[in-house]
């Protein structure tokens, strides 16, 4: 519940915009961090609060149009999400998103992709702020990490949302991964299409 309530004020507070970039926000934010991500435009933005601390151009899945419902569809999934951990890999550095969502897993198993068991699982870490299962047919690792972004990259990953080697530093340094005492997202993650 606190993520949808935060995700429909961040969706008021930061549509895309032309918004002023104060990039020391980066090093200075001590508010509430989001990560969002427009698909349409294929950027990505860090906002301290309500203030826009960064925006890079982004890569998505390789067939980017709408939202993820299976493995394999190449799909960036939409909606609202956490960073569950953070750690170097192939793509330079990456941050795990908790994809699939409790959304997702409702409409997993309403259309028999996942099990009762799944979904149960799934729901139950959203609810504790840890990583959902990695290992149903909605899709796995789902993930913003480095290895090229933007227009002269293309729409290349397997639903990541990927940025430039320097970029993802930033966004590595900037937030934070897992929630609060209240289950608040320390950083939410917006993906909107």
């Amino acid at each position: 519940m606190h993520l949808r309530i935060v995700a429909v004020l961040v969706a008021l507070i930061f549509p895309a915009s032309d918004t002023k970039v104060d990039e020391s926000l980066l090093s200075t934010c001590d508010g509430p961090r989001s990560i969002v991500v427009h698909k349409a435009a294929r950027t990505l933005e860090l906002y301290c609060g309500q203030k826009l601390a960064a925006r890079y151009n982004s890569s998505l899945g390789f067939a980017p149009e709408g939202h993820k419902g299976r493995e394999g569809d190449g799909k960036t999934p939409e909606g609202e999400y956490y960073i569950t951990y953070k750690f170097p890999s192939q793509f330079h550095r990456s941050l795990q998103v908790s994809y699939p969502n409790i959304t997702d897993a409702e409409h997993g198993l309403a259309e028999g992709i996942i099990t009762k068991a799944q979904h149960s699982a799934i729901v139950q870490a959203n609810r504790s702020c840890s990583n959902p299962p990695q290992n149903t047919a909605l899709g796995s690792l789902i993930q913003i990490h480095g290895g090229g972004g933007g227009e002269d990259a293309g729409d290349w990953t397997l639903g990541c949302v990927a940025v430039d080697n320097a970029e993802i530093e930033r966004v590595y340094a900037f937030q934070r991964p897992g929630c609060d005492a209240s289950g608040r997202p320390l950083t939410l993650v917006v993906i909107r299409p």
